[in-house]
């Protein structure tokens, strides 16, 4: 007899960093990941400190989710960045930026070899979130 793991259970070993500068859709986000059965869910507010958390771990985080638009450093900086780390976990990109501009952002993560999972809409749903996690 073969055993096989279920989904939650692999989502359980998953660890995964959201990083948007609104405290609100921070916690919004770690709060659906963790219903939809993530246990390891870190915050963080900036791009450089994503990066940060990202260099100092390396291999940790095998899902990012990123917002478009912070200052400092935006989501496109971030993920140009992410190619200089050799990050090999998976993306979603989260923002409330045009149509236009999401498909701009995918284009981007792809040119800078990044494992993009797709794009979402803010504010985020569970059911829209659950759809793209389904990818892992």
């Amino acid at each position: 007899m073969v055993k096989t793991t279920s989904p939650e259970l692999e989502r359980r070993s998953i660890n995964v960093l959201v990083v948007d500068d609104d405290s609100f859709q921070l916690d919004l986000s770690a709060e659906l990941l963790r219903s939809l059965g993530f246990g390891a869910v870190a915050g963080v507010t900036s791009g450089d400190e994503a990066l940060q958390r990202l260099a100092e771990q390396p291999g940790h985080f095998q899902l990012t989710l990123i917002d478009l638009q912070m200052p400092g450093m935006d989501g496109f900086q971030f993920m140009q960045s992410l190619t200089q780390l050799d990050y090999s976990g998976a993306l979603v990109i989260v923002s409330g930026q045009s149509e236009d501009v999401m498909r701009g952002a995918a284009l981007v993560a792809k040119l800078h070899r990044v494992t993009l999972l797709g794009t979402l809409p803010k504010p985020l749903e569970r059911d829209t979130l659950a759809a793209l996690i389904a990818k892992l």
